[in-house]
């Protein structure tokens, strides 16, 4: 039996250059995932890590998002999570693999001590909020308890907040149009959103209108990019969190 690459933290810079130019090794795969999802190792120059690689071919397709593919909205996810400044989703990118084009984002080993869901239910953690945030940018219509990882510390980047970093995975169904926010983090709906949210927004506005809404445009649709910028306006005009929606299912099924 082969023996598993572990997972590796490793500097966000480094961690990219990683995923981006290593040689990738599939190792499992992982069988509770409705699409094809792997374990893989990823080596570059005596450096391996542990990744997860979605291949567009493995892919089912969706009624209700039938252009683009799950791995770009993945790493347009990542792009976004990345000019918040918060580190909320790990280094991920789009490349060749093993079978073909995909999704490889870098192994996040979470500690599964920490009770996510008392964290979820006391609202009070900064990562949560900032999550909830995040999910409202991009529309996300999937955010599952399993789908939180929280980890010690600041995270790969040293980035301040509440310990433990909360990190974000699995995000296919995301920047739908129409609105299709699903999520388990509610805790906030209505609130005002804190200072360093109304920051964010203000500044991913102005690169939404520039050099982040070209990269998006080469995963996305026009008009996903445009509802994108459109909800972050709409955050910064009520400057608050979104409420749900009586249209759609609020919370995921199954939650966890």
């Amino acid at each position: 039996m082969t023996e598993l690459t572990p997972p590796v933290a490793l500097p966000v810079a480094d961690a990219l250059e990683l995923l981006e130019r290593g040689e990738i090794t599939v190792q499992g795969r992982i069988t509770t995932a409705s699409n094809a999802t792997l374990y893989c190792g990823v080596e570059l120059a005596g450096v391996a890590a542990a990744c997860v690689y979605k291949p567009v071919s493995g892919e089912r397709p969706l009624w209700d998002f039938p252009d683009g593919t799950l791995a770009g909205r993945e790493v347009a996810t990542y792009l976004v999570a990345a000019a918040t400044g918060w580190e909320p989703v790990p280094p991920t990118v789009l490349r060749e693999g093993p079978l073909g084009t995909g999704m490889v984002q870098l192994w996040i080993a979470h500690d599964e001590s920490f009770d996510i869901i008392a964290a979820i239910n006391g609202g009070e953690l900064t990562g949560l909020q900032r999550m909830a945030l995040l999910d409202a940018v991009v529309n996300n219509s999937d955010r599952k308890v399993s789908h939180l990882l929280p980890v010690p510390g600041p995270g790969l980047s040293g980035v301040a907040g509440t310990d433990p970093h909360v990190y974000g995975v699995d995000h296919g169904v995301s920047f739908a149009v129409e609105n299709k926010l699903r999520t388990v983090l509610w805790q906030w709906a209505g609130d005002p959103i804190p200072d360093e949210g109304i920051e964010m927004l203000q500044r991913l506005s102005g690169l939404l209108d520039g050099s982040l809404g070209e990269a998006l445009g080469e995963l996305l649709t026009t008009a996903e990019v445009r509802a994108a910028r459109k909800r972050v306006r709409r955050l910064l005009v009520k400057g608050s969190f979104p409420m749900p929606s009586p249209n759609w299912p609020a919370v995921p099924y199954p939650p966890y």
